[in-house]
């Protein structure tokens, strides 16, 4: 079967009234502080993501933060669409800012690898650079069980949660800190959910990498795909592999107070990955009297809702 490139299939573009860091520092610090022992939001100027920890792409959040929703588990269940893939480079066209540093949680490209896996992707393409250091978390016969790796291809497939932005160092943003979780909340979703009990029905959505410096996760890598269809969801839980994953871990994550609109937005969607060698998708950390997170994040003023299934 013929793979037709999917990127510039635009299903919608929502025009989102970010709200002001001045206005979110607050509501996320009192927030937070209901599910960690220590919590602080600050107003601070990005810090460089090529330097260590991060040893990403791009320079920073920027100053225009845009989100590619792009695909969804309709992708993937009942049956795998393997009859259509995706280009960052070309989400970055659709998403009207061609030359931007794009990031975030998906699922790799198994048209270039051989095989599913999972995806951080981090491409550069600012002032005509091609620079593409996506990370790929794929299941292995020996060892761990499983494997990270960089690669320098654009494609990926089936559903990605893009942040895409001018990348421009410096930008203002949110540093969230929280340390020793006391509540049932992982912090993605504490962020996620203090906008969503602020902003009721109003969609507000962020972006941004944060850093688990100490601490352990409950993470999944995809393995390969299926010979026949799932029949329930339960199957596709079934088919991941779990894995207990060590800090420090570098994460880019995807927020969306609400899909009030019906736009199948994923509300939450966080993935890692680590100099160590640990990759895959975050669920929660396992480690609560130990967990130091360190993030940075900004809302969106666009969402573009590209392949919407």
């Amino acid at each position: 079967m013929a793979m037709q490139d999917a990127s510039d299939k635009l299903d919608a573009k929502i025009i989102l009234n970010a709200p002001s860091l001045e206005e979110l520092r607050p509501i996320l610090e009192n927030a937070l502080k209901k599910n960690f022992e220590q919590v602080s939001v600050d107003i601070v100027e990005c810090p460089n993501f090529k330097a260590p920890p991060f040893s990403m792409s791009g320079a920073g959040i920027g100053n225009d933060l845009r989100i590619g929703e792009i695909g969804g588990i309709g992708n993937l269940y009942p049956s795998p669409r393997t009859d259509k893939v995706f280009d960052l480079k070309e989400i970055c066209v659709t998403c009207e800012i061609p030359e931007a540093f794009i990031f975030g949680p998906g699922a790799g490209p198994f048209h270039v690898v051989g095989h599913n896996c999972e995806m951080v992707a981090d491409a550069n393409f600012i002032e005509r650079q091609n620079n593409v250091a996506t990370k790929i978390a794929e299941i292995t016969a020996s060892g761990k069980g499983y494997r990270m790796s960089t690669i320098d291809k654009t494609g990926f497939a089936l559903m990605a949660n893009l942040a895409i932005s001018d990348g421009r160092p410096n930008g203002k943003v949110l540093r969230i800190r929280a340390t020793k979780r006391n509540g049932e909340m992982n912090y993605p979703e504490s962020i996620r959910k203090a906008l969503t009990a602020h902003y009721g029905e109003t969609l507000v959505s962020l972006a941004g990498v944060f850093v688990l410096k100490k601490g352990k996760v409950h993470m999944h890598v995809m393995p390969d795909f299926p010979g026949c269809p799932w029949k329930t969801h339960e199957q596709v839980n079934e088919w991941l592999k779990y894995f207990e994953m060590n800090a420090p871990l570098v994460c880019t994550s995807v927020l969306h107070s609400n899909d009030v609109g019906g736009h199948k937005l994923r509300l939450e969607h966080t993935h890692c990955f680590s100099e160590h060698g640990d990759a895959g998708h975050y669920h929660y950390d396992t480690t609560p009297n130990d967990v130091d997170y360190d993030g940075y994040f900004a809302p969106a003023n666009v969402i573009y809702r590209i392949d919407m299934v």
